[in-house]
């Protein structure tokens, strides 16, 4: 009898030393799977290093959006913008502000002094109440010069066949 109540007080340890082995080996594999969870966390995290310029500095803000287009004319006192749509050639009017974040296809820093005329860019702005208003001056480069006209082919004459 007093080993029934030596086993209640101690409690059932009937399993013995398989008992021990089972919950140690439990705690190695729970502690394996969790060091392979981080592993695989910090792999992805180091994948993640190589940027494409423009698009990881896309604006995060809500209403921004995309113009591209040529510079057709900028007026620095005024603070306006005129580019001429890469989609449908229509022209478009973009105020901005002196400390506008200006920036090079590359992702390096540039000023308002690099804007030229004919340079292809890419705008985020912003639409508000007075208009759109610029966040982001992207210079993409300058104009591609036109391919020459192709000389058109000489015009062979029908051959005509010989006489017999």
């Amino acid at each position: 009898m007093n080993q029934d109540l030596d086993h209640i007080v101690r409690g059932n340890n009937s399993g013995g030393p398989k008992a021990l082995h089972l919950d140690r080996l439990l705690l190695l594999a729970t502690v394996v799977l969790a060091l392979g969870g981080l592993t695989s966390r910090a792999q992805t995290t180091d994948q993640h290093k190589s940027k494409i310029p423009v698009i990881d500095k896309l604006p995060t803000a809500a209403g921004v959006q995309a113009f591209t287009g040529s510079v057709k004319s900028l007026d620095l006192k005024g603070s306006v913008l005129e580019v001429t749509g890469a989609r449908d050639g229509t022209d478009e009017y973009f105020p901005f502000k002196k400390s506008v974040r200006v920036s090079m296809a590359n992702g390096k820093y540039a000023t308002l002094d690099n804007v030229k005329l004919g340079w292809n860019v890419l705008l985020y702005y912003q639409e508000k109440d007075n208009g759109p208003s610029i966040k982001e001056i992207v210079l993409l480069g300058p104009p591609k010069p036109p391919k020459p006209a192709a000389a058109p082919a000489a015009q062979k004459s029908p051959s005509v066949p010989p006489p017999s």
